[in-house]
């Protein structure tokens, strides 16, 4: 269903865009800005700083909103304090999109207007678990709120297409090989990881600090169900680390 279709059947007053910073939620969201100009109907920008996102993400957002118009609230997770207690996620343990995402979201948008529906990018052709899903729109319940996935069916060809067609500035993530924007490790690997490492080294530093302190030793990520340790990780020599030796052995 077209947004206005959305909003006229459900009769909704509150619409929340969760713009992560990546190329999907980018592209939904100024689509659904687009789609429903001129009607009564209030639209929310929702970025969430989940404690471990990469810098350059937030930036975008708040560049992007500001470049646009859009209506961006910052909602702030607690990723390394709640890593004290429950040690770092992994596949199997994903407790941080819901305690670090999901949840400041959720407090945001129950403070709205009702009817309220909360807007999602994700597409039916990112993964296999994905292509499962059903219908664009349905209720929750919980959080009293429809959630919505206005371009589920798009390809990554349209998402493309659509970037290409209304001038959208590409996130600059991606210009670094980076996939994610959240660095909490679940959807990573090795690679990533050493990207993450090369440049944003506060970040990584924070991720190093967590793993030294986790109350039973573990390592910070499990990648293809393999502990991964981020100090290991940190002992790789780095391509730039090789330039700059070269260079100093040349003086």
């Amino acid at each position: 269903m077209k947004p206005k279709e959305i909003v006229k059947q459900y009769s909704i007053k509150s619409l929340v865009a969760c713009f992560s910073g990546g190329k999907d939620s980018l592209v939904m969201t100024d689509y659904l800005h687009s789609e429903l100009e001129g009607m009564n109907v209030k639209i929310y920008v929702v970025f969430a700083d989940t404690g471990v996102m990469l810098p350059i993400a937030k930036e975008f957002a708040e560049d992007v909103a500001r470049e646009f118009g859009w209506n961006l609230t910052i909602v702030e997770g607690n990723f390394f304090d709640r890593v004290k207690d429950w040690g770092m996620p992994s596949f199997g343990r994903r407790w941080c999109c819901y305690e670090c995402k999901i949840k400041p979201i959720n407090e945001f948008i129950k403070k709205l207007a009702p009817q309220r529906c909360e807007a999602v990018g994700l597409r039916r052709d990112e993964s296999f678990k994905r292509s499962k899903i059903k219908n664009e729109i349905y209720y929750l319940k919980k959080g009293w709120v429809w959630k919505y996935a206005p371009i589920l069916d798009w390809t990554e060809q349209d998402v493309f297409h659509y970037i290409h067609e209304h001038d959208l500035p590409m996130p600059p993530h991606y210009r670094l090989g980076l996939r994610e924007t959240c660095m909490c490790g679940v959807y990573s690997n090795k690679k990533q990881m050493l990207i993450l490492r090369a440049n944003f080294p506060e970040l990584w530093q924070k991720i190093l600090d967590a793993e030294a302190n986790l109350k039973k030793k573990g390592a910070a990520f499990y990648f293809q169900n393999k502990p991964v340790y981020a100090k290991d990780l940190d002992k790789q020599t780095l391509l730039q680390d090789k330039i700059e030796g070269m260079e100093g052995k040349k003086q």
